[in-house]
């Protein structure tokens, strides 16, 4: 099995072999120790966790427990981390699967032992094969892994049951920790929550970095205060390119206020990454603010440190389009607004020449690309809401997509080709 890269050689030669030769108590395990740690180390580096892979690990750790291996605390974590992310979608099923797996860590392992006939029930007078097993003590990867999974399964006794065993292990938070609690509270509009946490961090001197503070923009955000997002992402863009004059005062007193009052600090030398751009992206488009989403974009493709765009920051602007836009006249659109949308100018950048500059920008990308339905999806009823549906648009655009990425996407987007291809109205149905 040494020297292997990809873990599916060696997984079906692990198959062969406990097929082919069963454990026997009576003789020396067919496969090393050695060798079944180095299987385990190669599926653990495999991303994503699935359920077949979930399987597959938890075939070689039990092989090397019913052997009379030993089981290294890395490689439970990592069992526990797969039990979580088996399925599509985290549940509490999920999370108290973990938790079985934790049990099992301090429990000894059944160790077969049949005389030489073959009887099960009658023991055999030879010792059992040697084990080096030994209770295996949790440590605070394994406490974290936990609260991780709980987390994703939004489940809140789930997380208080995960935050009182940690509390219990009497190991102390990580910043690892910290963040998991940080993307909880902001997922579930938890803003003091989110304050506090970041309060602990500070007074514990652990740094917030870019995780958190991606998570940050996404928490202000989603809770009304995009103000407080936009100054983040100005002070990490002015790390990249200083503003002057009195902009540069601007930037500065922003900085003391999240420093004083939301305990962010942000380094000097903290610049955006691509999550961040598209962070910011998402935020301002969902609000409706095209003009910020766009001055981001840009900066995302044009700062000294570029990154490639993502496909999820076109996604955010489809769907921006289709929430905020409307079939607009091509002369004066301002007599058709209501009173209430006539003071907000924002909704007049929403319109269907915009939507085709964009959709030019998306079909221009280079090659390499693979899309998924539901970017597919949202450029369609876009722009099936900004031309009323119209039946040649709606034709031209599935056309230009299906002939550059193919058509492999299903789901529901078949049903909206096919009303495309009928000259049917695409409205949204999720």
């Amino acid at each position: 099995m040494e020297g292997e890269e990809d873990p599916s050689e060696a997984w079906e030669a692990y198959e062969d072999l406990i097929t082919e030769y069963p454990y026997n108590p009576l003789q020396k395990p067919v496969i090393p120790y050695g060798h079944l740690h180095c299987l385990a180390g190669r599926l653990a580096a495999v991303k994503p966790r699935t359920r077949s892979l979930y399987l597959k690990f938890a075939s070689v750790l039990a092989t090397l427990r019913r052997t009379g291996g030993r089981v290294y605390i890395w490689e439970w974590n990592t069992l526990i981390d797969c039990a979580g992310k088996q399925w599509r979608k985290t549940s509490l099923t999920d999370y108290r699967a973990a938790l079985d797996i934790l049990s099992d860590m301090k429990t000894p392992p059944h160790l077969l032992d049949h005389s030489a006939s073959g009887d099960p029930i009658i023991p055999s007078r030879r010792p059992s094969p040697p084990t080096s097993w030994a209770p295996v003590k949790p440590d605070v990867t394994t406490y974290t892994v936990l609260l991780s999974i709980a987390v994703r399964s939004k489940q809140h006794v789930a997380v208080r049951h995960a935050l009182k065993l940690l509390r219990l292990s009497g190991f102390s938070p990580t910043r690892y920790t910290h963040l998991i609690m940080l993307r909880f509270y902001a997922r579930t509009n938890q803003l003091s929550e989110v304050r506090s946490t970041l309060h602990r961090m500070k007074q514990q001197g652990v740094e917030v970095g870019l995780i958190g503070l991606n998570t940050c923009i996404w928490a202000f955000s989603s809770n009304g205060r995009v103000d407080l997002a936009y100054l983040i992402y100005r002070v990490l863009r002015h790390n990249v390119v200083p503003e002057t004059g009195s902009k540069a005062d601007d930037v500065a007193a922003a900085a003391r206020y999240l420093r004083d009052t939301e305990r962010l600090d942000i380094p000097p030398d903290l610049i955006p990454n691509q999550a961040v751009y598209t962070s910011m992206i998402q935020c301002s488009a969902y609000q409706g603010n095209m003009v910020q989403a766009l001055h981001v974009f840009t900066d995302m493709l044009s700062m000294p440190s570029p990154h490639p765009p993502s496909l999820a920051a076109f996604r955010a602007i489809f769907l921006g389009f289709y929430r905020h836009g409307r079939k607009l006249g091509p002369a004066n659109f301002t007599g058709d607004l209501t009173t209430r949308e006539q003071h907000l100018p924002e909704l007049s950048s929403w319109n269907f020449e915009n939507l085709k500059l964009i959709f030019k920008a998306f079909m221009d990308l280079p090659e390499g690309y693979r899309l998924n339905g539901r970017i597919v999806y949202w450029i369609i009823v876009a722009f099936g809401r900004l031309s009323g549906n119209n039946p040649t648009v709606m034709h031209n655009v599935w056309e230009q997509l299906e002939g550059k990425y193919g058509r492999n996407w299903g789901g529901r987007l078949e049903r909206v080709g096919r009303a495309i291809h009928s000259s049917k109205t695409v409205e949204r149905r999720d």
